[in-house]
Order: structure tokens, then sequence, then C-alpha cells
């Protein structure tokens, strides 16, 4: 027993014991803490990292010296080596043999003439001279492996044996590996609750089952709620027969007076009233095998749970009655009644019982601990809120079933006079804020939807194209737009081809139409446009099977005539039909993937192209030109009891294809059918009404996911399924809406692309986790948006659009390139002819030669004057600096010359009329420089070409600063000021420009903005108090600029206002950073100049937007720090904070304000 217990206290990753030629070892709980071990053969003490026999008095001291273990309790030591009774001496071993479990085994030679054995060949050489005299000197030693207990001291205790038969094991590095993770994985699987409420999520603080089910292992819990097999031992057929009794209860539904119904239907009466909507049965019959797992795993927790398992709960006394009852019930197979029975008393026992909470339960309600096992999953976690409001609901409709059958219970057996006395004595246990079973999952149905609700979802897209948006990565995974439209012209290739070979067996047949009458208010059993008298290309029905018949080839593989008797290959006709399905399956894709934003599976394959008795509105209509699908939403349907109609246009291809196989293949398909299958009129009924068939069945989801991943593998090296698809359209649709976009703020407004989505825009957001680049929408519920909508995206995708009733020939996805270029340059052509067939066209040389020689006469001596001013600009700086005044001149009342005309664009922009910067006789100044270009060069004696320019740019930035104050005796405030417009106008460095506060910083950032038309310049301001003050003094100036505003038109900037003016705060933001980036696209940004910019080394403590500052500069342009204040000792740390660039031009005015003085008094 001893040895056993030692055994089980070995490490799992110790591979040397798997070894059986070796005697084995054993570990001390304590010795083990010392890296000591046993031989169980010699009872000899070892140690495992030296692999030496150890005497136990010279233990303590091997430890701490060779080992530095300072942690050594004698008592402990003397008490297990008494324990497993280790001798105070080694013992004496002489070989060969069996290796000895604990030492070392090392490489040696062996004498040929005795059992001598050493590890290197001079001692050989010496041992054989000395001992074997006489006899010839070997010329090579036989190698051999050998052990010793020690490696050296006193004694034979260090003298090598021989190992006999010892075979070296393989490399074992894989095996201990493995080994420590499985140790690993026992120690981390059962994790105690963490005692930090931090790191427990919100739905987990609100229920606490972390708490209850601490310490416990997560297959066991799993395992006490798992859906048990039909021949399980304990309950066999417990799924079916919870079926059969759930089936039952709702069979009563018909006979139970609407009111009970209704009140069944009303979680809490005192709060909302009674429901209109009484408590009725899914819409699908599958829906109810899924609904009843909960209520299986609960009985099967039951039935399970008892004191031999890990996990178990106390029971009372008439709980483990029912329970045995039910399951020797099952166990010995009792008729379905008697079975119904003690489920149906198991069930109203705990959904009628107040659960008390004890040490033994401490989840008291049975149900709710079902609910928390259920959400348990094999890592330890549990499932997110989004994930249990669905076990939920299942619970709650059961409920309802279940208390259905009991009020019809009590009524036949006359506990209750009627339904209204025994509902109103079981209302307390379908109700909310009462203390019940029922109330309890409701509240914990509330907490988990607002968690649920309120929790965004992360990306799980990453926009790899930030530009055009053609590229992502959906969860890893590459996703080309390109790629995309290659599987659609794929899936168009096999579709057409399915049609015209398969289908139609290559005959040349179609329906010509070019236009397609429908009323929409129709409700006839059986209407659909088909059938509408107006539209007689549709009336006869039977074209394609004349044609078969009048092709002798097709007649033979389809039917032969015997004896007068027609006799149809029902091989054929079965093939014929799987092709069929085969067509509707690649229908139903092109339906999913190109019409809009995507149908859910459910909707799109139970549709119906007719009206029926039951359905009077049917789910393909024309409107105009669109063949249009009504995607009906049923899930709200069933929720609400109103339809809610979603159009979808389909593209041209499917379309017409889908025109022409109701016109022409679908009455054949029905006659295959009915030959086929004479006696099932459910299949009848598909072929006759549903718009896409499956053969003999209905279209499924996993089905449409099915043809997805076919076609998508190839393509995109990912398998497309419906919930995939989803998210990455709608990416891709809420992108293509407009160039610049973002996420929206305001989740409340609902986009066209979400409505026909079937949900809001909130809802797209919080469950599709769409990425951080996703963009606004308008919120229009307008039918010609919708189709516009689904044409969009089709063209996006590279297909002719719907909308222009075009055959399939003529719509093929391999011409839309062709039919592209040819529709634009239709677009570039004039829209009338010139008159006498002469074009008014001309080419670019012709006009600009035709302006120079308009221009050259009238403007010579405004040239002259423009090359004499900027000769003269240094001395007439020089001359006016000593006048100049410390603050900024009085504005004049003079009237502007011109105005600038009103700005379009998105952005919030206030424009004002910008004077005339030049004198009256001449253009303005911005607009010399190209004429210079057209005119003969003026040549200026003494003056370089790059001189010229550069005073030629200063003297127009101080005629334009002149101009902004209406003064035209201004002159620079400073020779700082000068030597900063330079620098900011040259624009090849960045710089931190020091002036004193009226020593004109502003002039750098509008001045740039007036002189340069090309470009654009951005004024970031840290304070909402300068934003203010400029937006006034612009104004006053009439100076063109824009507000970056995010809230409105989408936050787009416009390419007519150079001068951008942002706050510090929405500069750090990624719609900011987007928005500069679509600019920079059609206007290159030039600057961006800073003002105040020593505030971010003062306020990044409290201010986040001015942490990490340097993340301003998202694209390439020139950064311009202003100050008033900042001293010399800062300037490092501004450039370091602001990532400038190594050669940052300083220009600093002393900051020294003489006017103020300090004044001591004591």
């Amino acid at each position: 027993m001893q040895q056993d217990a030692a055994d089980k206290r070995s490490p799992a990753y110790s591979a040397q014991e798997a070894e059986g030629d070796v005697s084995r070892s054993i570990h001390h709980e304590y010795l083990k803490t010392l890296n000591l071990m046993i031989n169980a053969e010699l009872r000899l003490l070892c140690c495992e990292i030296c692999q030496v026999a150890i005497l136990p008095s010279t233990a303590k001291t091997h430890v701490k010296v060779e080992h530095s273990q300072r942690e050594f309790d004698a008592v402990k030591f003397a008490e297990a080596v008494a324990e497993e009774g280790i001798p105070s001496d080694l013992p004496n071993l002489s070989g060969p043999r069996s290796r000895v479990k604990g030492l070392a085994v090392k490489d040696a030679i062996a004498c040929g003439l005795c059992d001598k054995v050493l590890t290197n060949i001079k001692g050989m050489h010496n041992h054989h001279s000395e001992a074997h005299e006489g006899f010839a000197m070997p010329r090579e030693w036989r190698a051999c492996k050998a052990q010793r207990l020690r490696n050296g001291g006193p004694g034979t205790h260090q003298v090598l044996w021989e190992v006999d038969s010892y075979v070296e094991t393989e490399d074992q590095t894989e095996q201990l590996i493995r080994g420590i993770m499985k140790d690993m994985e026992s120690v981390l699987q059962v994790v105690e609750a963490p005692q930090d409420e931090r790191k427990v999520s919100p739905w987990l603080l609100t229920t606490c089952w972390h708490e209850h089910l601490a310490g416990q292992q997560a297959d066991d819990l799993m395992g006490l709620v798992a859906i048990p097999k039909e021949d399980d031992e304990l309950m066999p057929q417990l799924k079916k027969h919870v079926y059969a009794y759930f089936e039952g209860a709702l069979a009563l539904l018909s006979t139970t007076d609407e009111l009970t119904l209704q009140r069944l239907n009303s979680p809490d009466p005192m709060k909302n009233g009674i429901s209109n909507t009484p408590f009725h049965r899914h819409q699908e019959k599958d829906t109810m095998q899924k609904y009843i797992l909960p209520i299986v795993a609960l009985l099967a927790m039951l039935m399970r749970s008892n004191p031999c398992v890990p996990f178990h709960f106390s029971k009372t006394r008439e709980l483990q009655d029912m329970t045995e009852a039910l399951s020797i019930s099952l166990e010995y197979g009792q008729e379905e009644a008697t079975v119904s029975s003690h489920i149906h008393e198991l069930l109203i026992f705990i959904w009628t019982m107040k659960w008390k909470q004890n040490d033994q339960n401490l989840i008291a309600d049975l149900t709710e601990l079902c609910l928390a096992l259920l959400t348990a999953q094999k890592d330890g976690s549990f499932k997110e809120p989004k994930d249990v409001t669905g076990i939920i609901a299942k619970d709650e409709y059961c409920m309802r079933a279940t208390f259905v059958k009991e009020i019809k219970d009590r009524v036949t057996k006359g506990v209750a006079a009627d339904e209204e006395e025994a509902c109103n004595a079981l209302e307390p246990w379908f109700t909310e804020k009462t203390n019940s079973t029922f109330s309890r999952l409701r509240s914990l149905q509330h907490r988990a939807s607002s968690i649920a609700f309120d929790t965004m979802s992360l990306p799980k897209l990453i926009w790899t194209d930030g530009i055009h948006w053609t590229t992502m990565l959906y969860k890893g995974n590459r996703i080309d737009l390109k790629d995309t439209c290659e599987m659609f012209a794929e899936t168009e290739e096999r579709l057409v081809d399915l049609w015209e070979n398969k289908v139609l067996k290559g005959l040349q047949i179609r329906t010509d139409y070019d236009f397609i009458a429908d009323d929409l208010t129709n409700r006839d059993v059986g209407y659909s446009f088909l059938t509408d008298q107006r539209n007689e290309v549709f009336a006869r029905r039977d074209r394609l099977l004349e044609a078969f018949f009048k092709n002798e080839k097709i007649l033979e593989e389809f039917a032969a005539v015997r004896e007068g008797q027609l006799v149809w290959n029902r091989g054929a006709l079965i093939r014929w039909l799987q092709s069929y399905a085969e067509l509707h399956s690649l229908l139903l894709l092109c339906c999913e993937m190109l019409s809009g934003a995507p149908g859910r599976g459910t909707e799109l394959t139970a549709m119906m192209y007719r009206n029926t008795r039951t359905r009077t509105t049917r789910n393909l209509v024309i409107l105009g030109k669109h063949v249009t699908m009504l995607c009906m939403y049923s899930k709200t349907s069933a929720l609400t009891g109103k339809d809610k109609l979603i159009p979808h246009s389909l593209d041209a291809v499917t379309s017409d294809i889908l025109i022409q196989d109701l016109a022409l293949a679908r009455p054949f398909a029905e006659v295959a059918a009915h030959i086929c299958f004479p006696g099932d009129s459910a299949m009848k009924d598909r072929y006759r009404n549903q718009l896409f068939v499956n053969f003999r069945k209905l279209f499924d989801s996993d089905h449409l996911s099915a043809v997805m991943m076919r076609y998508s593998l190839p393509h995109l090296n990912y398998k497309l399924t419906i919930n995939s698809w989803r998210h990455i359209q709608t990416a891709w649709k809420r992108k293509f809406k407009c160039s610049t976009e973002e996420l929206i703020e305001e989740d409340g407004k609902d986009s066209v692309e979400a409505l026909q989505a079937g949900h809001s825009r909130s809802t797209e957001n919080r469950v599709y986790g769409l990425s951080m680049q996703a963009m606004a929408g308008a919120a229009e519920d307008v039918l010609p948006l919708f189709l516009n909508t689904s044409t969009t995206w089709q063209i996006k995708c590279k297909t002719f659009p719907g909308g222009q009733f075009l055959s399939y020939h003529q719509a093929r996805s391999r011409d839309f390139e062709k039919a592209q270029q040819t529709l634009d340059e239709n677009k570039r052509a004039p829209a009338y002819p010139a008159p006498d067939g002469q074009s008014r066209m001309r080419s670019t040389e012709d006009i600009v030669r035709k302006v120079v020689e308009q221009l050259t006469p009238m403007l010579t001596s405004v040239i002259q004057a423009a090359v004499q001013e900027a000769v003269s600009a240094d001395s007439d700086a020089q001359q006016h600096h000593s006048d100049a005044a410390t603050s900024e001149p009085q504005i004049s009342a003079r009237a502007p010359i011109s105005d600038l005309a009103a700005p379009s664009g998105p952005c919030k922009s206030k424009l004002a009329p910008i004077p005339d910067l030049t004198a009256s006789s001449g253009p303005p100044i911005s607009e010399r420089a190209h004429i210079l270009n057209l005119m003969p060069p003026v040549t200026v004696a003494a003056t370089s070409s790059r001189q010229l320019h550069q005073k030629s740019d200063q003297a127009q930035a101080l005629q334009v600063m002149r101009k902004l104050l209406r003064d035209e005796s201004a002159s620079w405030k400073s020779e700082q000021q000068q030597e900063a417009m330079r620098v900011v106008l040259e624009g090849k460095r960045d710089a931190v420009v020091v002036l004193r506060t009226g020593g004109g910083k502003s002039m750098l950032a509008i001045i740039p903005s007036l002189l340069e038309k090309a470009s654009a310049t951005v004024l970031v301001l840290p304070l909402n108090s300068l934003m203010m003050d400029f937006e006034r003094r612009l104004t006053s100036m009439r100076v063109p600029f824009q507000i970056y505003d995010r809230n409105r038109n989408e936050g787009a900037l416009n390419i007519r206002d150079n001068l951008i003016l942002v706050t510090a705060d929405k500069a750090r933001s990624e719609r900011w950073r987007e928005a500069l980036a679509v600019l920079n696209e059609k206007k290159p940004v030039k600057r961006m100049v800073f003002d105040e910019s020593h505030i971010p080394l003062i306020a990044n403590d409290y201010r986040d937007s001015l942490q990490d500052i340097y993340d301003l500069r998202s694209i390439p342009m020139q950064i311009i720090c202003l100050s008033g204040t900042l001293t010399p000792s800062c300037i490092p740390d501004l450039i370091s904070s602001f990532g400038l660039v190594e050669d940052t031009q300083v220009i600093r005015q002393s900051t020294n304000r003489e006017e103020l003085i300090y004044i001591l008094e004591k």
C-alpha cells in the first residue's frame, strides 16, 4: 500500500518511470521538495539533480552546498528516512548488473580479462599493466555503460560497475513536455471564484453563478445536463417522450379559451395589462425540437444527480420519488401516456415550488441551476448574456405550454370549475413579481437582455484598404471585393450553364418581355404576375413540355411510347429535378448575396411566388422594371403578429432567369414531380407555390450556407456562410454609400441598408461588431431607396443591376467592364452636336495660347510692377519694421473689392468675402506666378531665381497681411515674424515659433491659406475659447475657413476653404484622420499649425486628448508649433512631444513684457 501511494505521488512528467527494465523509484512528499528520491530496490537515497547516492548523514550538507537550498527541516527528514527504511550506509555493488534507478549512466570501457570498468583509456592502460602483467596490451577496448554510487570519496562507493543489457532510450523531451502540460491542466482546471469584482463580468456579478459553481470540474457540470442519447441506460428515449409531451400540450391550444391564452402570454399583467396576442404555436414545426432541449436537460439533471457523482444537489423525498417514477417508466418502456403523466407531474412540482437557498443547494431553484450548468463551458467560463437569453426564452415557452395542460387537467378533474378559476389559481406561477421560478427566469432575462443590448461586439473585421474600402480582414481572413466579384462571375456562369444545358436541355427557347403588369394590391389566392391576364407572354404554361416532345432525342430521354401509351422514364425525370434543384440553389445564392443587404436564410427558403390561402402576400413582385423579392421578417411577424416587408431588387441575370424559370421550367417541374412522386401532396404544393424548391424538401439555412461555402472557398480561401456574409456585406454596404465614411454615433437613426437587412442600425452595430470605420446613413424608409440600395451594391459587384428588363444574354458579368466603359465615354461626349459638324472642343494648348494673346497687352505693366515690388520688398520691410506697433493695427472701414462664392461641402463652414489682394489695375497676387509662366521672362540684374521666388513670396505675404489688416502701411511686427513666415511658406521643415502676445502668430496660419490655392492648412486649437476667438476674427477679416464638425454632413472636409479649424480633442479622433486623409487625396494638406503649443506640456496629465500629441501628424505634412510664453528650457520637450523632425527650425522672440512689473509688499 505504501508503494502504491508513493507511485501516485510521482509526477506524471517523470518519463523514466515508464521504463519496464529498471526498478521503480519512490517520491516521498518531503524528500521530493529537496530533489531527493528513493530507489525502491536498494533503498538508496539519491539526488535527482546530481544522480548520485546520498548518505542520510550527508544529505543536509549536499542540498545546501550543491544546490544552495536553505530550507532543510531535520525533523521531517529524519521521519522520512525512518518511514522509508533508508539504511545509514551505502551498499557495495559490483557488476555486471541491471541499471540502478536514480544513478547516472556513463559511457565507459571494460577490461577483457576482468570486471574492471573505467571511463578513460589511460586509466585502463594502467590497470592492464598492473593487474594483467604478461598479457599483450589490447589495441582497442570494449565500450559499455557503467554506474557508480558516488563520484568521489573514500572506499569502494566511487568504483564503477558495468550496466548489463542497457538500452539507451530515445529523446524524451516531447514526452516530458506533454507530461508537464497534462499536470498543469489538472492544476489549472479548477479555479476558485476571484475575489476582485473587477475581474468578473457584469453578468456573473448579477447571477453569482461563478461563486456557486467554483471548485467544480467543468466536465462534471456539463455532463450533468448533457442531452442523453436515445439508448441511454438510465433514461432511454427521454428526448422523444418530452417532445411527445409538449406536442400533446400544444394540441390543447385549439380548445383553450383565448382569454386564457392571452393571460398565459402576459408575463407582467399588473404593469402592461393582458396581452392581445394569445399564446400560440411556432410557425415552423421543427422549432419545438430545439425548444424542448433545456427541459430535457433539466429532467436528465434530476435523474443523474446522486451522492455518487462529483457534483450533485439534495432533493426532497417527494422530488426524489417523482424522479425515480419517471426513470422507471423510461427504463421499462411504459406507455406514452404514463411517461407524459410523470413528466407533467415532475415539471409542475418544480415550477410551483418556492425554492429556498441552503448550504447544499447554493442555487436553490433547480431550473436556474440547470440554466447555469447549460451556460458553463469546457474552459470553466460561462456563456455571454446574449447566448443565455435564447435558453431562457425556451424555458419560458415550455413553462407556458405546461401550464396550459395543467389548466385543462384541473378543469377535467373537477379541481377547478372552469379555465378562469384554474388560471387564477396558477397565475402567480407564470407571471413576474412573484416568488416563482417563472419570475426568476424573467428577471434573469431582463438583465441578460439589458447587458446584451448595451454591450457592443468587438469588430470582427479590420479594413486593410482605407481609401477604396475593397479589402478587409474578417476574423483574420483576407476578403477582397475583387475576389468576391470573381466568385459572382463564376456563379453566374454556372447558373447560365445549368439553365441552358441541364434545364432547357440545349433548346433555344425563352419568353421575351419588355413590360410586366403586376397588381400589388391583388390578394386573390393563386395570383401572381404570371397569372395576370394583361401579361399575355405568360399565358401558355406548356411551352417547354411541347418543345421537349418535339425534340425526338429529348423525348427519348424522358419517355417512351409503348403500345400507344406514354411511359415516363422516372430516373431521367428525377435527374432533371435534381438539376433543377441545383439551379435553384444558385438562384437562392444570388438572391442572398446580390440583392443588397442579405436576407435571413429562414425567410429566403420559405418564399412564395404566388398568393396562397394562408398567405395572401406573395414574395415576388414587379415594381416598375425591378423584379423584386419581398422578404418577410418572420421573427418580427411571430412576435408582433404583423408582416414586415423588406424589398430587394434582383440583379439582371437572376431576374431574367427567375422569370424564364417560372414561365417555362416550373410547369414542367410540376409535371415531373407529379409523375415521380404521385402520392406526395406536400411536394406538389412546394412546386406549385414555393419560389425556391430543393427536390423533395425545402431549402434551409444549412443548404444555403453549404452552397456559399462551395463557391466562395476557391476564390476567397474562406468558406462564407450566411452569418459571415451578413457581417462582411454589412461593412461594405456602409462604406460604399459615400466617399467619406465613418462610424455613426447616434445609432437611433436607421439607414435604408439596415432596414433592408431587417433590423435597426443600432442592432447592426451591436450584433455584427462593425469595424470602427463604419459609416453613417440616412433614416429614410422609402421604397425607391430600397431598390437603389440593391442596384448600387450590384454595380459594386460588377454585375448588371436590376430595373432594366435585360435578358441574361445581354447582362453577363463578363461584359460589365466594357458596358461601363461605353457608358463613361457617353457621359464625356458633348450633349449637343456642334454647328455644321464642327467640334467646339479645342486642345489645351490652343486655349492657353489664346489666353496669353489676350492678356499680354493688358498685363505687361502689372507684371513689371509686381517684379519691382518683389525686388524692393526686403528694403520695404526693414523700413517699416522700426515703426511697427506692438499691437495689431486697427482695421480700416474700407469695403472689400470682391467676394468669394458661397462654399459647398458638408463641413461647417464660415465664409465671408475676402478682399482683393492686388491693385485694381491687375489680377490677384495669387495668380501672378501663373501669368508669369505664360509671359516672356523679365530679367532682373543681380537677383537669382531662388532669391526672387523667396522674396516674391514674402512680398505677397506682406501685401496679404496689409489687406487683411486694412492698413497699407502695415509691416512685419518683428524679424522673427518675417523669418517664421519664410520658413512656413518654404514648407520644408518643422518649426517652433515663439512670439510675444500681439506678435502676429495667427498670420502664420492665415496668410499661407490665402496664398496657396492648391493646398490646405490646418489650425489646431487646444481651447474652445481660442476657437470662438478665431471664428470671430476670421469672420471680421472675411477670410474663408471651415470648422471640422463630425456631426454635420458626416464630418467631411470641403476642398474650397483652405483654412481648416479643429479642436485638439477632435484632431485626435479616428474620424478626423479619415476625413483628413480623404481631403489629402483631393487637395494636399501642406501643414498643421498648433496654436498655444505649450498647453500639451502642462495639461497632458488631465486631458487625454493632449497625451501622445505626436499622433497629430497622421499624413506627411509640415508641423508649426506656436506659443507666446514657451521658455527656452521647454523647447526640447516640446519638440519631443510633438515628434518634430531633427532639423526643426526654432524661431524665438524674447517674451519679456517690459510693461509688466512685480511689486513685493510686506
